[in-house]
């Protein structure tokens, strides 16, 4: 029996009928090599002896158990059996290559597709479907090359793989975005997703042939991507592992590794990450975005300004890097270099709604009103849907003393953003103050709904019930601060005269009391020691 995972050694044996012996046997493959055992497999056994189409149909059986790699495998010997018939001796190579070109894209009709899905991707379905993304046609085309003793490898770039001849003495690229199209490799230079150095070249990371091992880790890979956009951060980890012990030289893997730690909130593993891609790729502009993003986060603003800085220049047209540098200029302080940022924003997409919101708060801080307002109601234009230019232009309302235009505001962020405790408990605030004090009620009870372990949030509802002379409710909600703020001398201040009105005088001599000892110095001290001594 031929191994399931090895390439038959003969053209006799790669053009038989059947490379397997019996069903039996391939089941037993099919168990022997699922999940880690197929990994380590991988990793010990030489390049050689590896067979592409039978590994990726293996990695596909661990989603599709149901497949039969065997009539898989059959098909793919088939093709080859199909385009072995049309070489002929005198056939160079790029004719040879022609007339794979002929038989997979224009006599079966397969296509290439830019999708990240997992039916794009695995072998078994870019055959029944005939058509496959960059790495799914990459499989199939090596594959076939694998049983016509064709010198092909894979090529990576980033964010993409092809196909290239090379016998020592000529090269030849073959493009599955073009029907196999031949395009140098400055094409690839001028036209990849991320922009990448000699270096990375020279260190074998991109436009270098590929051994087997590494044209798998892309599979890993490119599973791993769709994984994590599934929210599935464990699977998707576990197979960028495997993808970077397979190929550590891919600066995407790394980049992708970041990704996952940083959606499982493990905020110094995936600043490693990063900081991995970069030390691969120099060019790697969503790389520094990325780590700039999160040394932000971590609130270390001057090296995140390196990290954006060096984002845009490698990609000057990449308008979140300016909108995140122009963030942390503003927590620095540096208000003006924050609107210049926000500027050219607004200069590459005239269109682009969170930069006119983002510039107009900026406009506010720095006592430009008119600019600020006309930003807001750009931001509103360009983007009706736009919460925080709601957010922000109801700020601006509340500060102008607009108290009807900012609640109006308040209420389109809500429908917007439902969940958001801070616009709740402001529009309560404006509630209070033009006197619709059960309205206030309610935001406020909203908000502690929202997040009930706010002790303000209780003590600005007390306050109001207490108003509207709801004793015991007021009296519930300054116990509920004090329970999560134990020291607050405000809650003890409101209670003591929650207590005063019900008549409990001895129950607010303690609570007033309790305020002067915790803030003996406040500027109500005499008001309260009076209120005492009028108690006794």
């Amino acid at each position: 029996m031929v191994s399931v995972l090895l390439i038959a050694g003969s053209s006799k044996s790669i053009f038989a009928e059947n490379i397997f012996e019996s069903p039996q046997n391939i089941q037993y493959s099919q168990s022997k090599y699922s999940g880690n055992a197929l990994f380590e497999y991988l990793i010990s056994e030489d390049d050689e002896h590896i067979g592409l189409a039978e590994v990726s149909l293996l990695l596909a059986n661990e989603e599709h158990s149901e497949i039969k790699i065997e009539d898989y495998v059959e098909c793919v010997d088939w093709y080859a059996r199909m385009i072995k018939v049309r070489i002929t001796d005198g056939d160079g190579p790029m004719s040879k290559i022609k007339i794979i070109n002929k038989f997979l894209f224009d006599e079966l009709g397969f296509v290439y597709v830019q999708t990240g899905n997992l039916e794009d991707l695995y072998l078994n379905k870019v055959i029944d479907r005939r058509k496959g993304n960059c790495i799914g046609l990459t499989i199939l085309y090596l594959s076939i090359a694998e049983r016509l003793g064709l010198p092909l490898f894979g090529v990576n770039v980033p964010e993409h793989i092809f196909v290239r001849y090379d016998d020592g003495k000529q090269k030849i690229n073959i493009e599955m975005g073009h029907k196999g199209m031949s395009l140098p490799d400055s094409f690839y230079v001028s036209n990849s997703v991320e922009r990448f150095d000699e270096e990375s070249i020279t260190h074998g990371c991109y436009l270098q042939s590929l051994n087997k091992k590494e044209v798998i880790s892309n599979i890993l890979l490119n599973r791993s991507k769709i994984r994590r956009e599934n929210g599935d951060h464990k699977g998707a980890l576990g197979d960028c592992k495997k993808s970077i012990l397979l190929n550590p030289k891919n600066p995407g893997a790394f980049c992708n590794m970041g990704v996952v730690y940083e959606k499982m909130g493990l905020i110094a593993e995936a600043i490693k990450n990063y900081s991995m891609a970069i030390s691969l790729n120099k060019k790697y502009a969503s790389a520094y975005y990325n780590r700039g993003s999160l040394l932000g986060v971590e609130g270390r603003y001057g090296k995140a300004i390196e990290d954006f800085n060096e984002a845009i220049a490698i990609s000057p047209r990449f308008t979140l890097s300016y909108l995140n540098r122009a963030i942390a200029f503003k927590k620095i302080g540096k208000i003006d270099k924050a609107i210049l940022d926000y500027d050219k924003i607004i200069e590459i997409d005239p269109d682009y709604a969170q930069a006119y919101c983002n510039r107009g708060v900026a406009f506010a801080e720095t006592g430009r009103f008119d600019n600020a307002m006309n930003d807001l109601n750009k931001a509103i234009e360009l983007d009706p849907y736009l919460s925080d230019a709601y957010f922000s232009r109801a700020i601006f309302f509340a500060d102008c003393n607009k108290l009807k235009e900012a609640i109006e505001d308040f209420g389109k962020c809500i429908s917007l953003t439902p969940n958001k405790v801070f616009t709740y408990y402001l529009r309560g605030k404006m509630y209070k103050e033009t006197g619709e004090l059960e309205k206030a009620v309610r935001d406020f009870s909203k908000a502690i709904t929202l997040n009930p372990s706010m002790a303000g949030l209780y003590i600005d509802r007390g306050v109001l019930l207490l108003q509207t002379g709801r004793l015991d409710e007021a009296i519930a909600d300054f116990d509920k601060s004090l329970e999560l703020f134990p020291g607050n001398p405000v809650a003890f201040r409101y209670r003591g005269q929650s207590f005063k009105e019900k008549g409990e005088y001895g129950k607010a001599i303690d609570d007033l009391e309790t305020v002067l000892k915790i803030a003996p110095d406040i500027p109500s001290a005499n008001i309260i020691r009076k209120e005492i001594e009028a108690l006794r």
